[in-house]
């Protein structure tokens, strides 16, 4: 195999690894955005737990499951507020 092949060969191996990297990092990234909205929002509803507001009401303004918020409540109510 000539060594221009060679080079020709080795840049597409690189150029496929570049590539891999690049997506795991934005699957990462995302990955981390989506982590971080659902702690945002579990936060809010256990303020508003705390505020009194109805089950209902946290869910309709967090889209948390209804679910659960009440296992949220359930940790407030045991002294558990991850």
């Amino acid at each position: 195999m000539s060594e221009a092949k060679k080079l020709d060969q080795a840049d597409e191996v690189l150029e496929l690894t570049i590539s891999y990297e690049e997506r795991g990092k934005e699957k990462g990234r995302e990955l981390g955005i989506k982590e971080g909205k659902e702690l945002e929002r579990k936060g809010i509803a256990l303020s508003m737990l705390k505020k009194g507001y109805e089950i209902e009401d946290i869910h309709e303004l967090t889209q948390l499951p209804v679910k659960q918020i009440q296992e949220l409540k359930e940790d407030l109510s045991n002294g558990r507020s991850n």
